[in-house]
């Protein structure tokens, strides 16, 4: 009887290390990144419309917002990000060929 070895692909596997769970290093990055951005214009908001629950809420809608768009998800191991920025390069790497109509029953 042959002997044969079942392939084993490991599945879950992260490339990068998780600070939080689902987000990588580069995605607490940008979390940084969109809390100043969201405490500079609430702060201007605030400056201008003297509105604390609109600030509030503000503030929270684009803090959780930009949360979900960066965790990546445990079954795919890829963000909304993430395949946006698939979706981007693979429409740009595309080739597009003028299109000539032929009438081809003449």
């Amino acid at each position: 009887m042959e002997n044969h070895e079942e392939l084993y692909i490991p599945m879950g596997i992260k490339a990068n290390r998780q600070v939080i769970e689902g987000m990588e290093v580069k995605e607490v990055f940008l979390m940084g990144v969109m809390v100043c951005i969201t405490v500079i214009l609430c702060a201007l908001y605030y400056v201008t419309f003297a509105d604390p629950i609109g600030t509030f809420f503000g503030a929270l809608a684009i803090m959780l917002s930009s949360y979900l768009v960066l965790k990546k998800s445990e079954k795919d191991n890829q963000s909304f990000l993430d395949m946006l920025q698939h979706i981007f390069s693979y429409y740009r790497g595309r080739k597009h060929y003028a299109y000539i109509h032929l009438n081809e029953w003449e």
